[in-house]
């Protein structure tokens, strides 16, 4: 036997993990929103009593596969902001104290939201590219425009909301002492 036949199965496996690597940095974004999604769905059996993360979680299942359609689909910057985004919201989820199910429910709204922004920017790119009519270009270029800011400003926005739930809550209707004792209690 020859050296190179024992290395090729070894150049074989390598090939492989280098597709693999290859095939890994490619698909950036969902690399890192799978990740987060988990720990959205684990975060809301830790954080919220029984029941309502079992609603939570019949909601967050379908705005992930929403968000991770969005991920595949829509043009960048889209799919790694929405990883940002949802990362973020695992940790408000994490971090928050005072109404964890609050920030779970807004957190997947955003998802959902900013993905459907996602897709809706790629209709509207794909639009832009196979336009016929000259008379349409000034108002495709316009939504374009818009398109763009909404795609970089909007989970910069949303983030920063949920980092909000962390500081200002809504007002709870109690009386003032039992806000007190609540606040109290929490540590």
């Amino acid at each position: 036997m020859s050296p190179d036949t024992l290395l090729l199965p070894l150049v074989w496996v390598l090939n492989g993990l280098l597709a693999l690597v290859w095939l890994a940095v490619d698909n950036l974004a969902l690399v890192l929103l799978i990740p987060a999604l988990v720990w959205l769905y684990l975060l809301l059996g830790q954080r919220l009593q029984e029941a309502q993360a079992r609603r939570m979680r019949q909601v967050l299942l379908p705005a992930g596969g929403l968000a991770l359609a969005a991920a595949l689909i829509a043009p960048n910057p889209a799919p790694y902001l929405m990883a940002g985004l949802a990362g973020v919201g695992g940790f408000v989820m994490r971090v928050d104290n005072y109404r964890p199910d609050e920030s779970a429910w807004e957190t997947i709204q955003n998802l959902i939201l900013y993905a459907l922004v996602g897709l809706g920017a790629r209709v509207l790119f794909w639009a832009l590219d196979n336009q016929a009519a000259d008379n349409l270009i000034a108002g495709v270029n316009y939504l374009a425009v818009l398109a763009g800011f909404a795609l970089w400003g909007m989970p910069v926005v949303q983030a920063g909301l949920l980092i909000k739930n962390l500081l200002a809550h809504a007002p709870t209707g109690a009386d003032p002492r039992t806000v007190i004792e609540r606040a109290r209690e929490r540590r």
